[in-house]
């Protein structure tokens, strides 16, 4: 007797069919495309916009946010408020820039922009050593949303944990390898559609709920504590640090992301990327927001939920019909995809290019990337199947780690300030080495990681070439 489809597997398997078909007519319109670097792709503010906040928006967005807004209240939105200081800063001073540089540099990856104007070994190591840094960072991050994806499918479709782990990952991994990088800013922008409206019907479903019955509402959120719908979060100074420190972190995050910062490579002119400014923190921000409010609402509905993180799924699978439910857990699936294609592509595109060039020059950029995101994913998925909990917080802890090695450079190199190959190599290690000795001392609750990393980059740069009395031309800085 064959199992019965529930409406939820179907709307899923829709929206999988969905953006096959997007990633479908990416790879007929890649075959125009020539190895020239990203910005020949020439995307408009929209595709940059909406496919960087995708990318940059991972799972956490559908879980941990609910979860701290469940466990804090409206107090949590001051973290999208700190992380909202850091977006503008960095969209006013770095986009536009990085896309220029992008441009006169014909670069596809972040090595590519850092090695920009340099030459001799130590231009050759700095190439190499990024490269591994952001495919060991990126792996570790791949596995881990991976590990997300089996979580989900295994607790909200019942399939076992093995399956469920290669499912998910064959099902990114065949339309990232058919679409490449035109398909992942495409299926990007499908990805942001869903999430868009999922959110949407998210709130407005717990309003309704907290509306229906408002006395047991108050009495839950009364619980919660004092001040749980308050946007008062500690004293001035307190709120004022917090925020500080996200704000930081928002900056170096978006330094150090090469998955994210592809996207601002492959804008059509500097003018066109900056302009894209108000679509990715739109997005991005109603993505934060909405799911902290739904969180605070939820525990006014739901008071005794055991893991907040999969408040979302476990409310509308609790106390909605089929039809809300499929499309919720579309909308959490859209959340896991996004990254995960984005962190193929960019792991495919950094072998192809700064690991082993020699090995694909007799096969065009499409073939290319077929075969290394096949190969990537192969092994993602080994990896994945042989770690624990442990692993899995060691592999989220590997972005910030490469973001403190990679923000200095980035910034030293779009900015034009001075620099060698000696001097960048150097801040990209100690950069790495700080946050590091950071992390083991227990201050990261004071400063995050990256912003210290950051902070020692660009002092160890300064301090490498006044030593050595060394320092490439700074890069022309008009039009940036």
């Amino acid at each position: 007797m064959p199992f019965p489809i529930t409406t939820a597997e179907i709307m899923l398997g829709v929206a999988i069919v969905a953006i096959y078909g997007v990633a479908i007519f990416a790879q007929r319109r890649s075959r125009r495309d020539v190895d020239g670097g990203l910005s020949e792709m020439k995307f408009n503010r929209w595709l940059i916009g909406l496919g960087a906040s995708t990318t940059a928006n991972s799972g956490f967005i559908a879980t941990g946010s609910v979860a701290v807004g469940y466990a804090f209240g409206l107090k949590s939105l001051v973290l999208a408020i700190g992380w909202l200081l850091g977006d503008l800063v960095f969209w006013y001073f770095f986009p536009a820039r990085i896309n220029s540089v992008g441009r006169e540099s014909q670069a596809t990856t972040i090595p590519d922009i850092l090695v920009y104007k340099l030459s001799g070994r130590l231009t050759c190591l700095l190439r190499l050593v990024c490269a591994v840094i952001i495919l060991a960072g990126l792996m570790g991050f791949l596995s881990a949303q991976w590990l997300a994806g089996q979580q989900f499918l295994a607790s909200a479709y019942a399939v076992p944990r093995l399956p469920a782990l290669v499912l998910f990952a064959l099902i990114i991994i065949g339309y990232s390898s058919i679409g490449g990088f035109r398909g992942s800013i495409y299926t990007d922008v499908v990805l942001a559609a869903i999430r868009f409206v999922g959110s949407i019907i998210a709130l407005t479903t717990v309003v309704w709920f907290a509306l229906d019955d408002r006395p047991d509402f108050a009495k839950h959120i009364a619980d919660a504590g004092a001040g749980f719908m308050s946007l008062r979060s500690g004293g001035i100074a307190g709120t004022a640090s917090f925020m500080f420190g996200f704000a930081l972190a928002a900056i170096c995050f978006g330094l150090g992301q090469p998955h994210v910062l592809a996207r601002y490579l492959s804008g059509r002119s500097p003018e066109e990327t900056r302009s894209a400014w108000w679509i990715y923190i739109g997005f991005g921000q109603f993505m934060w927001v909405s799911m902290m409010i739904f969180g605070a609402l939820l525990r006014g509905v739901m008071p005794d939920i055991a893991e907040p993180q999969m408040g979302l799924r476990v409310f509308f699978q609790a106390k909605t019909n089929a039809v809300l439910t499929g499309s919720i857990l579309v909308h959490i699936f859209a959340t896991n995809a996004a990254a995960s294609n984005a962190l193929l592509v960019t792991m495919a595109q950094t072998i192809t290019r700064n690991i082993v060039p020699r090995a694909y020059r007799n096969l065009n950029i499409q073939r290319c990337l077929l075969i290394t995101i096949l190969l990537v994913g192969a092994v993602s998925i080994l990896l994945s199947a042989a770690m624990h909990g442990s692993a899995y917080e060691v592999a989220f802890s590997a972005m910030p780690l490469m973001g403190a090695g990679l923000a200095a450079g980035v910034m030293i190199k779009v900015m034009g300030w001075r620099h060698s190959a000696a001097s960048l190599l150097c801040a990209v290690l100690g950069g790495i080495t700080a946050a590091v000795v950071w992390h083991l001392l227990g201050f990261g609750s004071y400063i995050n990681e990256p912003g210290i990393g950051t902070a020692s980059g660009l002092l160890i740069n300064w301090w490498v070439l006044k030593i050595s009395g060394s320092g490439a031309t700074p890069l022309d800085s008009r039009s940036r």
